[in-house]
């Protein structure tokens, strides 16, 4: 499957909320990309302040 404005990646990202609990938080994000729009993670190879794994359907060979 090539990358085309159809494509949807999930975001999971984990990381400590900033407060004096830090709790560890979760998100999970579900987006597309648009050849006009930034996309969610720019550098996702350069975030420090999370654990962030990056997945689409390619990563999953048994629901395709």
């Amino acid at each position: 499957m090539s990358e085309d404005s159809t494509t949807v990646k999930a975001y999971v990202s984990l990381s400590f909320a900033d407060t004096e609990e830090a709790l560890l938080t979760s998100n999970v994000t579900f987006c597309t990309s648009l050849p006009d729009v930034r996309p969610y993670i720019r550098d996702l190879e350069a975030v420090t302040d999370a654990a962030v794994a990056e997945i689409s359907l390619e990563d999953c060979p048994a629901w395709s």
